[in-house]
């Protein structure tokens, strides 16, 4: 007799991230919280790019193909009171970017707008590397499907 509990059901296979796809832009006001976004993404083998500044992510997202910008909910630009409506905006020139909110912010009011902005998700920090990895992979899925059905490779 074997004292090793019996197996269970087999570990769900996880497509791993596509190290030469287009990287993950980290927008943080705050240098820790873009540190340790950058470190998590990258230990999942994301390339990543990170900024703070509102109007910089737009000029990055418009003119560099990136995969998915994880901001901050509240980084101002000149478009607007945030980097998530202006990028919400820019859905019909960009509609597979994802937009995932990354927020030390937590009341519901802070989710509701974040999702009514045009957000693609939500996650509350500080999340495990796990949870967020999960999401990126999740909205990565839902970018590749959106390419599937135009038929185009354009972000």
């Amino acid at each position: 007799m074997s004292s090793r509990p019996p197996a269970g059901p087999p570990r769900p296979v996880t497509r791993p991230p596509d190290p030469g796809g287009p990287p993950i832009l980290v927008v943080d006001d705050l240098a820790d919280g873009a540190a340790l976004s950058r470190a998590m993404l990258e230990a999942g083998g994301y390339e990543v790019v990170d900024e703070a500044e509102g109007d910089a992510v737009l000029r990055l997202v418009r003119s560099a193909v990136v995969r998915c910008v994880v901001t901050e909910i509240y980084i101002p630009c000149a478009e607007g009171r945030c980097v998530v409506t202006a990028l919400k905006g820019d859905r019909h020139r960009l509609p597979r970017l994802r937009v995932l909110v990354h927020t030390r912010h937590r009341s519901a009011h802070d989710l509701a707008w974040a999702l009514d902005a045009g957000s693609d998700g939500v996650l509350h920090k500080p999340a495990e590397a796990r949870v967020l990895l999960r999401e990126v992979r999740r909205l990565d899925a839902v970018r590749d499907a959106s390419a599937r059905r135009s038929g185009g490779d354009r972000p």
